[in-house]
């Protein structure tokens, strides 16, 4: 299964954890949630084993990959049932300058 999220606020990890006030991440999250559910209307049952890749894609400055992992975060608890590790056994973490800001997902059942 692929997909592209789009018009997803970018979220440095540095940021999310680093300084950032408890009821802004909680809009944050609460955003994430809401533009996630917007554009994925599936949710992936717990019942199954899934690795995912996801390839972040930004019009400027580009985050590297690992300070993409809360946004990471923010859309698996959303399109997963649940995300522990029987679930989510790997995931892949890409990013990249492009035209448009988006994060295209590829989900394999395993």
């Amino acid at each position: 299964m692929n997909f592209i999220l789009r018009d997803l606020p970018k979220i440095s990890l540095n940021a999310f954890f680093g300084r950032m006030h408890w009821r802004k991440r909680k809009k944050i999250v609460d955003d994430y949630h809401y533009l996630v559910k917007s554009q994925f209307k599936h949710v992936l049952s717990k019942a199954n084993c899934y690795e995912v890749e996801y390839l972040f894609e930004f019009k400027s400055n580009p985050l590297d990959a690992s300070n993409c992992v809360s946004m990471v975060k923010l859309i698996e608890d959303v399109i997963f049932e649940d995300d522990n590790w029987r679930v989510v056994r790997k995931i892949t973490i890409k990013s990249r300058k492009s035209v448009q800001d988006c994060v295209n997902i590829k989900i394999e059942e395993v």
